[in-house]
């Protein structure tokens, strides 16, 4: 028997028309990518993104009407099994933190090489946080001007743990590698902390987990 691979869906908020048709294009050339919806705002994407029903959402945040940190948070409510990566020129740490407040799940610049983009779609599916290397380093840079992370009385010592390295970016399989456990018992885990502490996705977790 032939195994089908599984193809992801993907959809692109982006109003640069060039921007736009050269993520398409770039997607399209992979067999496991799909783009299902392209949008130049997120107003003209509502309709398309409520029925596609996108696994991934690659966001510009310097949009016409509603800005795409705006539109993540809208997007989520209506898509909460989505994956939100923003994709833009923006590193300034206000962009960056409020991205990551709203619900954001990576932040890749618009300077990163079609591979390093192909990376962090790939790695935001698989429960990771992918960012470009100058924006990573902002936000440890916040974190420790801003204090050491605490262990969450709320938690157990192994959610703890797993914590702590969801907070360090790791994939769900490099924590279960990590802990010499199995992914399922990770995403386990992983629920019961988004539970007890009463959030949503790893950025809520992560915040909470260094006092924000």
């Amino acid at each position: 028997m032939t195994l089908v691979p599984t193809v992801s869906r993907l959809a692109i908020v982006e109003d640069e028309s060039g921007i736009r048709g050269m993520l398409c294009e770039l997607f399209s050339g992979e067999d496991d990518l799909e783009v299902v919806a392209a949008a130049g705002s997120v107003e003209q994407a509502l309709d398309p993104l409520r029925s596609m029903r996108p696994q991934v959402v690659i966001m510009d945040i310097n949009l016409p009407g509603m800005s795409g940190i705006d539109g993540v948070s809208v997007l989520r409510a209506m898509l909460p099994e989505a994956q939100f990566l923003m994709y833009t020129m923006h590193d300034e740490d206000d962009s960056v933190f409020e991205a990551l407040k709203v619900g954001a799940n990576g932040y890749l610049l618009k300077s990163a090489s079609p591979a390093e983009l192909l990376r962090a779609v790939r790695e935001v599916l698989q429960g990771g946080a992918p960012m470009s290397a100058y924006v990573a380093r902002r936000v440890v840079s916040h974190f420790q001007r801003s204090g050491v992370a605490q262990e969450l009385p709320e938690l157990s010592s192994r959610e703890n743990e797993v914590l702590m390295l969801l907070a360090d970016g790791l994939l769900y399989k490099e924590i279960g590698s990590r802990l010499g456990i199995a992914v399922g018992t990770v995403k386990q885990h992983i629920h019961r902390i988004y539970e007890k502490l009463h959030v949503q996705n790893r950025t809520e977790a992560v915040n909470r987990y260094f006092g924000r």
